[in-house]
């Protein structure tokens, strides 16, 4: 494993959280290279978990918004292992399909199989998903659940896109702007993307929105494949993870693995 930058220290001013939108924009990212998925799977944890003890012991409550993909339901196997206060612990999503929770595209039906098991089992799992027909008729509904947990997130998982998406950030979708706005007071967006390979048939999305990601103590982008690496570093300005990356800063943390 290579490292090639120092990790922020414990404990964001809350009162230069209030006062930023972009709290950690000046300083720099953490970027973690390794040989083997299964390395990445258990330090990633790990990682995890550090951060959620810390909060546990400053607050007495931690919050941790899990991303769906393939790269990420290992490392929360990994995490659902490890020792807990997990009765503390409350558990969201960073986006979501609007598909029903048994559908397999869903990220509740990911966290759930993976995350929400084992010592994890007594974790607080808040859905994005419900019962209303579009995400553009849920949104102060979902917004009012999540508005307790992300006012600031304390560990917030990531993955990105060979396309440059992330979250449901997706360029040209119907909600795109409302999403990464900076002004948005809103914790959650609707969206409808574009149909593309990326998102197949599934173009009805609810997604965290930027100020959330600005606020976030720290986050962990899981990035696996020389492609996405190469897209992450190239800083297109028209990429979504672009302006992820501008707005979480030295709270960002990437582990990475060919």
């Amino acid at each position: 494993m290579t490292i090639q930058a120092q990790e922020p220290g414990f404990g964001l001013d809350s009162q230069r959280l209030r006062q930023s939108p972009f709290p950690h924009m000046s300083q720099t990212t953490a970027f973690h290279t390794f040989g083997t998925p299964e390395t990445l799977h258990v330090d990633a944890a790990h990682w995890i978990e550090t951060r959620l003890a810390d909060a546990l012991a400053r607050r007495g409550q931690a919050s941790l918004i899990c991303s769906g993909g393939s790269t990420p339901g290992p490392v929360y196997r990994e995490l659902s292992d490890l020792d807990l206060n997990w009765s503390k612990v409350s558990v969201g999503l960073a986006d979501e399909r609007w598909v029903e929770a048994s559908d397999w595209a869903s990220n509740e039906k990911l966290v759930r199989d993976t995350l929400l098991k084992n010592k994890a089992a007594d974790a607080t799992f808040l859905p994005m998903k419900t019962a209303a027909a579009s995400p553009f008729d849920a949104i102060d509904e979902v917004d009012a659940l999540y508005r307790p947990i992300t006012s600031p997130v304390d560990v917030m998982v990531l993955g990105m896109g060979t396309d440059g998406h992330t979250l449901s950030w997706f360029e040209d979708a119907k909600g795109i702007d409302e999403a990464m706005s900076p002004d948005i007071t809103r914790n959650v967006a609707a969206i409808e993307a574009q149909k593309s390979k990326t998102t197949g048939d599934h173009t009805l999305r609810m997604t965290l929105t930027l100020p959330v990601v600005a606020r976030a103590r720290y986050i962990l982008l899981l990035m696996s494949g020389d492609k996405k690496r190469t897209v992450f570093e190239r800083r297109n300005s028209t990429h979504p993870v672009t302006q992820m990356r501008k707005a979480a800063g030295d709270a960002l943390t990437i582990f990475s693995c060919s």
